[in-house]
């Protein structure tokens, strides 16, 4: 077995995956155009658009049901005026958010399309936004906008009445000439603002609840190779250090913040040496601004595998979204794919695509969640729409099961994962959840058997330390107590035999007296 430098084990070839790869897209994709363009066929919208699939311990792609399938798309024909080149999308209850950037406004539209209030483009001058592209609801139902084009957040509240604005931070690390553009906004539960600005590389802008700078929290680490450190700062001159590229850290491309008010945060800019050094491009980041994103998944949560493996087609991650039971769904623009995974980082399915077909996506830039993951919401920066999709019988069984076995619900979850197993019995990822619900009930053995079939070893390592504690514990003082028996036994019997022989000798000594 081989592994890739990414830690992915590797069965195949690498010419036998490259061949595999474009008979399976490009050939395909060429196919598609092709028939479309010479026979001028409508395809059919009850054939899905997009394959459902995950990976497997090997990393490679295995078809399984389909988690959400494609419900429709709601346009500007539906909602009552056009779209144009929207940046973000938000889902709070029973409402849509738009951040309508071309027309300097925010649409609030109900779920089946109907627009409810416009917000931003009235005549008083503080009301007025100019591109936003990033906004976020609170609980109450204030609306916070990242109004780019004016340097501001704007605060509006549950009716859309104008609050206050928070303007340029006021710090000394920003110097005076340097352009300070909000692109995205979040506020966690105790206040705290957030901000994605343009050309800040720091980390996020954070500001407290009374609007005032506080500093910046959770900088993305800096990947540097051994040898451009050496050459840049020991061999060569002053003026190629001047004319190198300067190594500055990436900055997020959008923000989430969930219900225990921890940040997910995306990177859609990683070089070749940040993914070839292993690094990630989503982060869960505590009021601290540490990365506490567990990671126990097979391989990194890096979108699809195969543009790990070949150098190219990397996965592009503009927005994620996250339940409150830790499974977060991540949008790449790169494919039109949405990365679905659970709280230990593993792979729970791939769906989407770009394309030409209905409920292809165009360009892909934002994803909302209804609060019972029953939709997902896509919104499509060039076809100006939001794309529906809707969970199946299948999908809700695997979430559910994800679901109750965070809440403790072990009886629950069991019956959920034999039910994903009924629909797919080849997931490893059932396999897993299993062992997981048998390992919280404190049934090791079974746990072991699971963790095999669902191919997890790091979970079958703690399953088999707590069977192994657990075998110690039950027959450890029996163990103790048959030695001790057994040392007195033996004793026992060579005192025996030497009083025996002691006996015998002095029997002879007195025959011959």
């Amino acid at each position: 077995m081989v592994r890739t430098k990414y830690g992915i084990p590797e069965k195949r070839s690498v010419f036998c995956r490259l061949f595999r790869m474009l008979v399976r897209r490009v050939l395909p994709a060429f196919t598609l155009s092709a028939v479309v363009f010479l026979s001028n066929v409508s395809v059919s919208r009850a054939d899905m658009p997009y394959d459902t699939y995950s990976y497997n311990y090997w990393g490679e792609e295995v078809k399984e049901p389909h988690s959400y399938l494609y419900a429709g798309m709601i346009s500007g024909k539906e909602i009552g005026t056009n779209l144009s080149y929207p940046a973000d999308l938000f889902v709070a209850e029973d409402r849509l958010y738009v951040a309508d950037t071309g027309n300097s406004r925010i649409l609030i539209i109900s779920m089946d399309g109907m627009l409810l209030k416009e917000i931003g483009s009235g005549k008083d001058a503080a009301d007025t936004l100019k591109n936003p592209q990033g906004i976020f609801v609170t609980g109450e139902g204030h609306l916070y906008v990242a109004d780019t084009g004016n340097s501001r957040v704007v605060e509006y509240d549950e009716n859309g009445n104008y609050i206050r604005e928070i303007g340029r931070p006021v710090t000394t690390l920003i110097s005076d000439g340097q352009e300070y553009s909000p692109t995205k906004v979040v506020v966690d539960g105790a206040g705290r603002i957030y901000v994605i600005a343009y050309g800040i590389n720091m980390g996020l802008v954070e500001f407290n609840s009374e609007g005032e700078f506080q500093g910046f929290m959770g900088a993305t680490q800096v990947s540097v190779s051994m040898f451009t450190y050496i050459w840049k700062n020991y061999f060569s001159t002053q003026a190629q250090q001047d004319r190198m590229e300067t190594i500055i850290p990436t900055e997020y491309s959008n923000i989430f913040v969930d219900n225990e008010s921890f940040i997910y945060a995306t990177i859609n800019n990683l070089s070749a040496e940040d993914r070839a050094a292993g690094a990630d491009a989503v982060r869960r980041l505590n009021p601290t601004g540490t990365d506490i994103l567990r990671r126990l998944g097979q391989y990194p949560v890096i979108g699809d595998l195969e543009g790990v493996t070949f150098g190219w087609n990397y996965s592009s991650f503009v927005d994620v979204a996250a339940t409150d039971y830790g499974c977060y769904f991540i949008l790449d623009e790169t494919d039109g794919k949405i990365f679905a995974y659970d709280y230990d980082g593993i792979s729970l399915f791939v769906f989407g695509r770009n394309g030409i077909r209905e409920g292809n996506f165009q360009k892909p830039v934002s994803i909302g969640l209804s609060d019972d993951e029953s939709r997902i919401y896509v919104l499509d920066n060039t076809l100006n729409s939001i794309y529906v999709f809707e969970i199946t019988e299948y999908g809700r069984h695997l979430l559910d099961a994800i679901r109750l076995n965070h809440m403790g619900d072990a009886q629950g979850s069991t019956r959920e994962w034999q039910e994903v197993l009924k629909l797919n019995s080849n997931s490893e990822l059932a396999y897993t959840g299993l062992g997981k619900t048998y390992l919280t009930e404190g049934n090791y053995k079974e746990a072991m058997e699971c963790f095999e079939l669902g191919n997890s070893k790091k979970y079958y390592s703690k399953a088999f330390s707590y069977y192994r504690k657990e075998v110690m514990e039950t027959y450890l003082t029996g163990a103790v107590i048959a030695l001790v028996v057994l040392l007195f036994v033996i004793w026992l019997i060579r005192r025996i035999v030497r009083f025996r022989r002691w006996v015998g000798e002095v029997r002879c000594y007195m025959q011959k007296n």
